[in-house]
């Protein structure tokens, strides 16, 4: 059961993973927001990256752009799905 619950925990994550740094390596090149596929991963992810909104501003180099919320919300759903995992691991040792 355990095995289900953990293969299912890692796919989630890292679609999130995937989609999340789309939309990074999407703002780094400040593509045209108006295109379909850009739009539709800007308001995928958009629920994910509200919570880390403003902590950081965004830095601007030339003609590319830094965005740390979506940089803190890698890294914050990455550890949240490892500690997760872990979890799983300490309660059934047989899927360490």
């Amino acid at each position: 059961m355990f095995g289900l619950v953990k293969t299912i925990i890692s796919f989630v994550v890292g679609i999130i993973e995937l989609l999340l740094t789309l939309r990074f390596m999407l703002k780094f090149l400040v593509v045209n927001v108006h295109t379909p596929f850009v739009g539709w991963i800007y308001n995928t992810t958009a629920p994910l990256v509200v919570p880390f909104s403003g902590i950081i501003p965004d830095l601007k180099l030339g003609g590319f752009m830094i965005d740390f919320a979506t940089l803190a919300a890698l890294i914050v759903y990455v550890l949240v799905g490892y500690s997760i995992l872990r979890i799983f691991s300490y309660v059934d040792p047989r899927y360490r």
